[in-house]
């Protein structure tokens, strides 16, 4: 069932994905980059801010629901804190706006960026909401209730985005589609929702959630201050038009990430049931299980999109030709952070969250770092010349940090677990080189005009790197067989009505 579920969870990701992926065509065609840069910063500028409208609690919530507690005491206390951290979420980006234009005197690029930001800021306020919900469910294993209201969201959202590129409208209404499909989210988990227990708040449950979620609250916080300063810094160095081209690479990379996300959803619960019945050796065998097949996965797409990064820019981008290397760097960030999601959420489900709290403030404390070195030109009130490379830097940032994030981990599940890993996997890291040299070569002779072109390169890809691993013996008949009962869609229908029905 762990399969299905993951499979359930990838499916779901993969649409939404390939919704994305059709919104921005058509944002790239129709709309400037410097649009889509305002709604990038405007929506990282407020996603910083939702540090304190989570602090930890969602990963709390979800564990205290799969060890055991008293679900409807459990929701009870967590839509109560949720909705104060909300606030104080609020509170705190009206002020931050407040302290930037008028005690620091800096003010916003321009009056539009700053409309987006308070239109952003409720499109973030319904989102926690939602995800209180879609918490609830990832706690109970519900895979097909969290995974169905995020999907209307986004395919509402596309639509929506459609129509303002086609129109011809500006980037207030790019930020408003947001809004459009965070109302969608809402109601739908809302009506999953029915029929559940929702308890008195209790004061001895929020001392316990407290007691998991503010160890972890760093390890949140820095997590978004690691997907959002970037974006914040390009647009204060640079301009909105670096913004967009970088957010595209960012979008274009983070459809390969869905694994990794989709993986933890279902982990994370998985080896918190696992640690309270003292299976280590379960927990043993699921981490080397799951390292193998999202290394076998994310390894071909990651390689694949580097190599064809010029033409995927040019097809699916519209020719943003500035993001091209951008996006023959940053995808490594997505192989790194695939790779640790196995360790991190075991440790996480064994009650460490003070180990992937280290490990993120390792990794964030050095990706601000990096970028404050790599992206600004120079930083005049103190003086100082820096390297100027803008978006460029910024990826170069991401990519060192979750490196050195997944060594760290890597070290700790082997020292306090005696985890070492599947050194098979050397073979996908050797199978996807010899991949991306072969479609080099091809590229080389046959020039990539067509989106249909490259689809077809990349299922050529995919094809040499499955052979390369069937003659390593890496890539079997077992293997074969698990992906395709995973895969059966009648059983997969079946599985989504009868958690629907709650059976």
């Amino acid at each position: 069932m762990i399969a299905r579920k993951s499979a359930l969870i990838i499916s779901t990701q993969i649409a939404n994905g390939l919704l994305g992926y059709v919104s921005l065509y058509f944002i790239t065609r129709y709309m400037s980059p410097e649009a889509y840069g305002v709604m990038a910063f405007a929506y990282s500028f407020v996603a910083l801010f939702t540090i304190f409208a989570k602090l930890g609690f969602d990963q709390a919530h979800i564990k205290k629901i799969s060890g055991g507690k008293n679900l409807g005491k459990c929701f009870g206390t967590f839509i109560v804190t949720k909705t104060g951290l909300t606030g104080l979420m609020a509170i705190l980006t009206i002020g931050a706006i407040f302290f930037w234009k008028f005690i620091i005197g800096k003010g916003f690029e321009s009056p539009i960026h700053e409309l987006a930001v308070y239109i952003m800021l409720v499109y973030w306020i319904i989102q926690m909401f939602a995800q209180s919900f879609t918490a609830t469910f990832k706690g109970r294993k519900e895979i097909a209730k969290a995974q169905l209201p995020p999907f209307f969201e986004t395919l509402v959202r596309a639509s929506a985005i459609i129509y303002v590129a086609l129109a011809g409208f500006g980037p207030v209404a790019l930020v408003l589609t947001y809004i459009v499909g965070d109302v969608f989210f809402l109601f739908a988990s809302l009506y999953f929702m029915k029929g559940y227990p929702i308890g008195k708040p209790s004061l001895d449950y929020f001392k316990d959630y407290s007691k998991f979620a503010l160890p972890l609250s760093i390890v949140v916080a820095s997590s978004l201050i690691m997907t959002n300063i970037d974006k914040v810094l390009i647009q204060l160095f640079w301009g909105a038009a670096d913004v967009g081209y970088y957010f595209a690479a960012f979008r274009l990379s983070m459809f390969i990430n869905m694994f990794a996300t989709s993986l933890w959803t279902l982990l994370f619960p998985t080896f918190s049931d696992l640690h309270e019945k003292n299976n280590m050796k379960e927990i043993r065998k699921l981490t080397f299980k799951s390292e193998r097949y999202l290394s076998m996965i994310v390894f071909p797409m990651v390689f694949g999109m580097v190599i064809l990064a010029e033409p995927t820019t040019r097809i699916l981008l519209s020719s943003w030709m500035p993001a091209v290397p951008i996006l023959q760097i940053l995808p490594f960030f997505v192989l790194f952070a695939a790779l640790e999601v196995p360790y991190r959420s075991q440790l996480v489900g064994m009650n460490r969250p003070d180990i992937a709290r280290n490990c993120i403030l390792i990794m964030v404390i050095l990706n601000v770092i990096l970028n404050l070195i790599l992206i600004p030109k120079d930083i005049k009130s103190f003086g100082l010349n820096l390297a100027g490379l803008g978006a460029i830097g910024a990826a170069i940032a991401t990519v060192i940090a979750y490196g050195v994030g997944l060594l760290y981990i890597r070290y700790v599940a082997l020292k306090l677990n005696s985890v070492k890993g599947n050194p098979r996997i050397l073979l996908h890291l050797l199978s996807a080189i010899i991949m991306a040299i072969v479609l080099y070569w091809i590229n080389n002779f046959f020039f990539i005009s067509r989106w249909y072109y490259l689809l077809g390169f990349s299922l050529l890809g995919l094809s040499i790197y499955i052979i390369i691993l069937y003659f390593f013996r890496e890539f079997t008949k077992e293997d074969f067989q698990f992906v395709v009962d995973t895969l059966n869609v009648k059983r997969m229908i079946v599985y989504i009505k009868n958690e629907i029905k709650n059976k």
